[in-house]
């Protein structure tokens, strides 16, 4: 085997590019990334632009409700890491100027005024920050600020609007735009809405997940990328020129989303994606997934088209037949689907053959019967010919008889429950083109002993003692966390016993 230093610079780059992947997610992470700089000059020189390129004011995902217990943080603990920041280190070290992102992830508590006083004092007006091509601005969730207050209300919506202008002309050659809050503050939100204006005409990518309305007084725009998590209008969005953009992502949240916001020409009804290759319609209610959503609409006058698209997500879209048919003549290759099983049925519109892939998933809270999941799982996975079918269903509340079911078109299967059946072997016959397997089984071994799992796994070496005729290669188990020892060994003897071609299993614990 060679050594490493042997390795072309070509490739040291690949390696220390997944090194350091995360490095400009936040101050944790990017600390992780240095002790690689410390190796050696060469590997110095090799990464140095990957760690320094990104310049992070705060700690705040950290410190989020959702990334650790609120139990070990206090509102102090909060506000230090506020301001933390690696801007010395660059700045002494000289490699700030070679800096292109900018991350400031912030926690507000009490007054949020005086968080966006320290974030454009901490900017100062270095003329480093030129080179700032990116921006990522969070504002993260604690139970401690749910409920922010304003000391001077129209007046703090004022500064914080200043604030917005005076950081837009610090970093005046941003071209990619991303904030994110759930924070429903009106002076937040200000803020939010002001800097989007100003950089609104300059954007090539925009990613805009906060409760605010994004708007701009420019009359075009240079966005090729954008996401759009919130509803918006053609009162509370400004125009977009369709032909430009090249990937689109819309998540409206809970109200409604109008297409009139990419109508640029008023005398046509005609809305032209040109360069769209990439689209994906969500849907949430209050932030959750829910299967029957109802926000992406279609308006009568409008007549769209996506000439070019080639890559569609459906996420949580009600469907219906006419939202299909406007992609029926679009080019797709890939199409991905998640919802109601009944839904998915309506995509057969799109002639599905044609595609490189097609994959429906199907979760909890979508109720149906066992029956209604057989016939309409049939209808589907009996007649697509793609490269990829796959199909991810979460099966908990069903008894699925293996002889009800016949999915021929089926290559990837991944199933989900507390429990399933035989851990889904019954399904193999019923599936013969089917290379991948994944089954979750959240409460598989929790109660088992090493004799019971002993007996368990003995009665299904009866059951399949003969193997299959299956070209399954890959399988993924997971089970429950605390089962016995002997599980995963007597698992992984029963599945490369009953698949002869298995040439890759995996197990690992059930979240």
């Amino acid at each position: 085997m060679a050594a490493i230093d042997a390795l072309t610079g070509d490739i040291l780059q690949c390696i220390f590019r997944i090194v350091t992947a995360d490095a400009h997610k936040c101050l944790r992470y990017w600390k992780r990334a240095l002790p690689v700089l410390a190796i050696c000059r060469r590997w110095r020189e090799l990464t140095i632009h990957l760690v320094y390129s990104t310049v992070i004011i705060g700690d705040g995902p950290v410190i989020e409700s959702s990334y650790m217990p609120v139990d070990v943080c206090t509102s102090s603990d909060i506000g230090t890491r506020n301001q933390n920041t690696n801007m010395d280190l660059l700045l002494s070290t000289g490699y700030i100027k070679h800096s292109r992102e900018l991350v400031i992830t912030q926690t507000p508590t009490e007054y949020p005024i005086q968080l966006l006083v320290f974030i454009k004092h901490a900017l100062g007006n270095f003329c480093e920050w030129t080179g700032i091509r990116v921006l990522r601005l969070s504002f993260c969730t604690t139970i401690y600020n749910y409920e922010l207050h304003s000391e001077n209300g129209r007046e703090d919506n004022a500064r914080a609007a200043q604030i917005a202008q005076d950081i837009a002309e610090v970093l005046c050659n941003v071209d990619t735009l991303a904030i994110r809050t759930m924070l429903d503050n009106e002076m937040l939100i200000k803020f939010a809405e002001t800097l989007g204006r100003c950089y609104f005409g300059q954007l090539k990518d925009v990613w805009w997940m906060t409760p605010a309305c994004i708007g701009s007084d420019c009359t075009s725009t240079r966005l090729t990328t954008c996401l759009l998590r919130h509803a918006n209008n053609e009162q509370s969005m400004p125009l977009v020129r369709p032909q430009q953009l090249k990937s689109m992502r819309l998540v409206p949240y809970t109200n409604k989303f109008s297409w009139q916001c990419f109508r640029f020409d008023k005398q046509s009804n005609n809305i032209v994606f040109e360069s769209l290759t990439n689209l994906s319609l969500e849907s949430r209610h209050y932030g959750i997934r829910v299967p029957d959503g109802t926000p992406i609409l279609l308006e009568n006058e409008l007549n769209i088209s996506f000439p070019n698209l080639r890559h569609l997500s459906l996420i949580c879209v009600n469907i219906t037949p006419d939202i299909i048919q406007l992609f029926a003549a679009s080019p797709l290759t890939t199409v991905v689907f998640e919802g109601l099983l009944e839904n998915a049925l309506h995509l057969q519109v799109l002639n599905l053959n044609r595609l490189s892939m097609l994959k429906v998933s199907t979760w909890f809270g979508c109720t149906i019967s066992d029956e209604k999941f057989c016939t309409e799982s049939n209808a589907l996975f009996q007649s697509v010919e793609c490269a990829v079918v796959v199909f991810s269903v979460d099966i908990d509340d069903m008894a699925i008889n293996a002889t009800d079911v016949y999915w021929p078109c089926l290559t990837h299967l991944e199933l989900c429950s507390e429990y399933i059946e035989d851990l889904a072997l019954d399904l193999v016959p019923r599936v013969p083109n089917l290379v991948y397997l994944r089954v979750r089984a959240f409460k598989a071994g929790k109660d088992e002993t090493e004799q019971s799992a002993q007996e368990y796994f003995e009665c299904l070496r009866q059951k399949y003692s003969q193997p299959s005729q299956s070209n399954i290669t890959n399988v993924v188990l997971s089970f429950a966390n605390g089962r016995p020892k002997s599980f995963d060994d007597l698992a992984t003897d029963l599945f490369v016993h009953y698949l002869p071609k298995l040439r890759n299993i995996k197990l690992d614990n059930a979240v």
